[in-house]
């Protein structure tokens, strides 16, 4: 009896649709060179992630990076003999109610040399280096003064009213 695998709902990030552009406009200059051996590589791994492939390895916390921890990171190169030059960093999240499927979101698509897919990851998830998950959902966000009058109207926000202070924070 074989084992059914969970649905999974994959989701591709803006980013890694930037990402994937890139190396498609590269591609085609040299469909026969390294980026397009690279392009059809990790296009192969994005389809395995959607399939429900695990990564080649889970992400932890480092002080000089982003905070990836909830993530995996899944190893592309166009040169198998070689150590792989370029990484996909994506994340699963829980189904929200039973019976939905798992989510899948890749976030970036990048270098390896000197950790640029995991900054790029970072950077779109909105996670500074040098902080944990634990320590950015600590922190408070910004709120607006309750000093600060009510409501304007749509059309006033290009103009400042003559009697309401500029946007103040705490």
């Amino acid at each position: 009896m074989s084992e059914r695998r969970p649905a999974i709902r994959f989701l591709p990030t803006a980013g890694l649709k930037r990402d994937l552009q890139t190396l498609h406009d590269a591609a085609m200059k040299r469909p026969h060179g390294a980026e397009g051996r690279l392009l059809r590589v990790a296009l192969n791994q994005l389809s395995r992630i959607q399939q429900g492939a695990p990564g080649t390895h889970p992400l932890g916390y480092l002080p000089s990076y982003p905070d990836l921890s909830d993530c995996e990171s899944t190893y592309v190169g166009a040169d198998p003999n070689a150590k792989p030059s370029h990484r996909i960093v994506w994340r699963e999240h829980a189904p929200q109610r039973p019976g939905e499927p798992v989510t899948r979101e890749v976030i970036a698509l990048g270098e390896r040399a000197n950790g640029q897919a995991y900054y790029m990851a970072g950077q779109r998830l909105g996670r500074p280096v040098g902080f944990t998950l634990a320590e950015l959902a600590a922190q408070r966000e910004p709120i607006a003064s309750p000093s600060r009058p009510g409501r304007r109207l749509i059309g006033s926000f290009d103009t400042p009213s003559k009697n309401e202070p500029d946007l103040q924070f705490e």
